[in-house]
């Protein structure tokens, strides 16, 4: 009997009823940085579309109820001309529909990247201007359709209501034999 009590509060002495160290914290594979300056947008951007979040990649664009500007996107001339009526009257709703269907159209495992070249940025009252050579990587599985996208772009990032930076304005160029980004939202509109 004094064993069978011994043995009961042999385990109380121990550390078992006491708090433990806490784990140290894992880095979230969905890390989004809160945009204080413009240069974390793009890094949000970038990341976003690494991840496939689409969550995080909208709240890298201007939404008009906080930054009293509507998101402008002015499409590639040769998207303009392949998708007239789509690419024209582009809206943040459209941005997010294109992004998440490229998404559905990507294998599980399939590579993602943004790579973005600085060419040049302007510092004006309320903005910065940003011109970056692109490389967009998205494996999906619409065949014979190309996986990658070349170009110019030009980022027009501003504030909010809450002094964040957004992306208000994106102009894409074609400086390649390849297709550029507005052909991709093209494609994956629908």
């Amino acid at each position: 009997m004094l064993i069978t009590i011994l043995t009961l509060l042999v385990p109380l002495h121990c550390s078992l009823f006491e708090p433990r160290d806490p784990e140290p914290p894992t880095q979230s594979s969905f890390d989004f940085r809160p945009p204080t300056v413009p240069t974390i947008v793009i890094s949000n951007l970038q990341n976003a579309v690494a991840q496939k979040n689409s969550a995080n990649y909208m709240s890298c664009f201007a939404d008009p109820m906080k930054t009293g500007r509507a998101f402008t996107f002015i499409p590639s001339a040769e998207a303009s001309a392949q998708y007239p009526g789509l690419l024209a009257n582009w809206t943040i709703g459209d941005e997010l529909s294109y992004f998440q269907n490229l998404i559905a159209k990507s294998p599980p495992n399939g590579f993602s990247s943004l790579l973005l070249t600085p060419k040049s940025s302007v510092v004006t009252a309320d903005s910065v201007i940003y011109d970056f050579d692109y490389t967009l990587t998205f494996e999906h599985t619409e065949a014979g359709f190309p996986t990658t996208s070349r170009g110019t772009l030009q980022f027009s990032i501003g504030t909010d209501n809450s002094n964040f930076w957004t992306i208000y304005r994106w102009s894409d160029f074609k400086t390649t034999t390849d297709i550029t980004w507005s052909l991709m939202k093209g494609k994956f509109s629908n």
